[in-house]
């Protein structure tokens, strides 16, 4: 099928979407998120280590109960496309596929791509090409959405 024949283009100020992000998210079960850096080759954005504590934006403080590593596309993609989000992630890890699959391998990790999609409209959500649905599945991510509606 032609690009030109979606009904969806890629359009970066998708007017249904308030903010949307993709994070790859890593739980190395007892390895230490060092660990996966060392393994992909790719620095998070963030790491999250088993007793550490955490403030929140709130204040409220809270004792790490499971290590995590983050590559989200918050601070690297400010359009509201999910597809240049997921395009960004691809781009980025492919070049690493044999290492992730050594992560996903690892006993007791476990391995997920979340989009997080804020809702303007309460209709025409996220869409995704075959393009992204093949890169994901060529790196054997799952993927699950995240989508909240914005109060006007």
């Amino acid at each position: 099928m032609s690009v030109k024949a979606r009904i969806t283009p890629v359009i970066p100020d998708y007017e249904t979407c308030a903010e949307c992000y993709v994070r790859l998210m890593i739980f190395p079960g007892e390895y230490h998120p060092d660990e996966i850096t060392k393994l992909l080759q790719v620095q998070p954005t963030t790491v999250n280590v088993v007793g550490e504590k955490l403030t929140n934006s709130r204040g409220l403080t809270r004792e790490v109960k499971n290590s995590g590593w983050f590559l989200s596309t918050e601070s690297h993609i400010s359009s509201r496309d999910l597809r240049e989000h997921i395009d960004w992630l691809v781009e980025t890890i492919s070049p690493h596929r044999d290492s992730l699959i050594k992560v996903q391998e690892l006993d007791g990790v476990k391995v997920t791509l979340k989009c997080v999609w804020f809702s303007l409209l309460g209709h025409s959500g996220p869409v995704l090409w075959p393009e992204q649905m093949r890169a994901l599945a060529d790196l054997d991510l799952e993927l699950s959405f995240d989508i909240y509606f914005v109060d006007n």
